[in-house]
């Protein structure tokens, strides 16, 4: 009955007053929106599609970047439609019903812009734009409900949705033999192709070695080639420790082992280096020796002792249980995932651990569908990223204390910071504090001051 009646209870106040106080024209206030959403999304996908094209390390050719102009040109206009199309929609509503409701201040407008500009994005891109808004709003919904005091918050929860989702994961990726989807491609780069149930055992090789004696090599030379004739003298030898036929990989467990969680451990550090040198690139440039502060930072090997932890705890018991059954089994990874699970506590992520369960239930629901278990639900992509997306427009004017940060900074950088400047004391009366949490808000992340644009 609460829900009700805050559903139906209704507030006397124009769209100047709440919408764009700032400016009384409703199509001068949807216009400055759409300048300012243009400028940001052009910066946006500017940088994400080039660092795209150039993470293929190779020359671009003519039609690659012709598509790639088209691509941030079309992309540009999704995203500056949805911020105009919000803004228009309030209005346009306002006008249609003479007053605003608790669904009408957001989430509407945002379900109906949503809906026509998702329909200007790729088809291509919907997917992963559905599963990236469903990811946010899941953890905002989770966050209503404990500020609301409906559930509390579970210690460790974050490592059991990862755990357990991670583990039918990684069983679906032994037993499926078509897997196509881009999720099965991260496991075959953390876990190995040998984890696959369709894997061939290779031939074992030996690498090896054919020293230079040219006396002539400089000393750097010199020591360069003794560390490089040690590493595979090395290497040989642990290829060759702990061998059996049982396990599917070509070289020894020992060798198995340490490889890959070296090599991931590597990965991790070296990507979660880059990103924190990029975030601090000023401060570095003024004081260059605090690259090395970062180096040795705690968090710099977080990412990287997950990663290596990960693919190394699951190698171990795999191995162990192929040896202890005397035979593999697509079962063995359910032990071997729970257990490499636990390394998620190095690198504690609710944006990673919400992906992989939404992953999950997709999977599950797309064989279920295949199997006929499920209905299939046409354009459900489509229907999803416009409720998730509503979600969130509703829980930033509403209830901007349990939006994610960082989505609440995307808004505001796209809006121009009109996001911050809507008026929401007349939302006060639907219980839901909304003046009092913008201001928390407001204090707590430095808002973006607003440009009013005049025509």
């Amino acid at each position: 009955m609460a829900v009700a009646s805050k559903i139906l209870r209704t507030i006397d106040t124009s769209c100047h007053e709440y919408m764009h106080p700032w400016v009384a024209s409703c199509s001068d206030a949807s216009a400055g929106v759409l300048i300012h959403s243009i400028q940001a999304s052009f910066r946006i996908y500017i940088t994400t599609y080039m660092l795209t094209l150039l993470m293929k390390g190779r020359k671009p050719t003519k039609k690659e970047l012709k598509r790639t102009l088209i691509s941030i040109l079309q992309s540009t206009a999704f995203l500056s439609c949805h911020a105009f199309g919000f803004s228009s929609a309030v209005c346009l509503l306002r006008r249609f019903y003479g007053k605003f409701n608790v669904l009408s201040v957001a989430f509407l407008p945002c379900f109906l812009s949503s809906l026509v500009a998702i329909l200007i994005e790729r088809p291509s891109r919907r997917g992963l734009l559905s599963l990236y808004v469903t990811n946010v709003a899941a953890e905002t919904f989770y966050n209503m409900l404990v500020s609301r005091n409906i559930i509390k918050p579970i210690p460790y929860g974050d490592l059991f949705i990862f755990g357990s989702s991670i583990t039918l994961l990684l069983y679906s990726f032994r037993e499926q033999h078509n897997k196509t989807d881009s999720i099965y491609s991260l496991l075959r780069f953390v876990v190995g192709p040998s984890e696959e149930n369709d894997f061939s055992k290779p031939l074992l090789t030996v690498q090896s070695f054919h020293a230079n004696n040219n006396s002539n090599q400089d000393t750097i030379r010199q020591v360069i080639t003794d560390i490089h004739q040690a590493y595979c003298t090395l290497d040989n030898k642990l290829k060759q420790i702990w061998t059996n036929d049982v396990c599917p990989h070509a070289y020894g467990c020992v060798h198995y082992i340490i490889s890959s969680g070296t090599r991931l451990f590597l990965v991790g550090y070296t990507l979660q280096l880059c990103l924190k040198s990029l975030l601090q690139f000023n401060r570095i440039l003024r004081e260059p020796s605090y690259i090395f502060k970062l180096m040795i930072s705690s968090d710099t090997f977080s990412l990287g002792a997950f990663l290596g932890g990960f693919s190394t705890s699951y190698r171990l018991v795999s191995c162990f249980m192929r040896r202890f059954l005397g035979k593999d089994s697509k079962y063995i990874c359910i032990p071997a995932g729970s257990l490499a699970s636990l390394t998620f506590y190095l690198y504690r992520n609710n944006t990673i651990a919400l992906y992989v369960m939404l992953k999950t239930l997709q999977i599950m629901y797309i064989k279920g569908s295949n199997d006929g278990l499920f209905p299939e639900i046409p354009h459900a992509n489509i229907f999803l990223y416009c409720f998730s997306t509503a979600i969130l427009f509703h829980a930033s004017i509403l209830e901007p204390h349990n939006l994610r940060p960082s989505y609440w900074k995307f808004l505001q950088s796209v809006s121009g910071g009109s996001i911050g400047c809507i008026d929401r004391h007349c939302l006060d009366t639907f219980g839901l504090q909304s003046s009092e949490s913008l201001e928390k808000v407001l204090k707590k992340y430095k808002p973006v001051p607003l440009q009013v644009i005049k025509f």
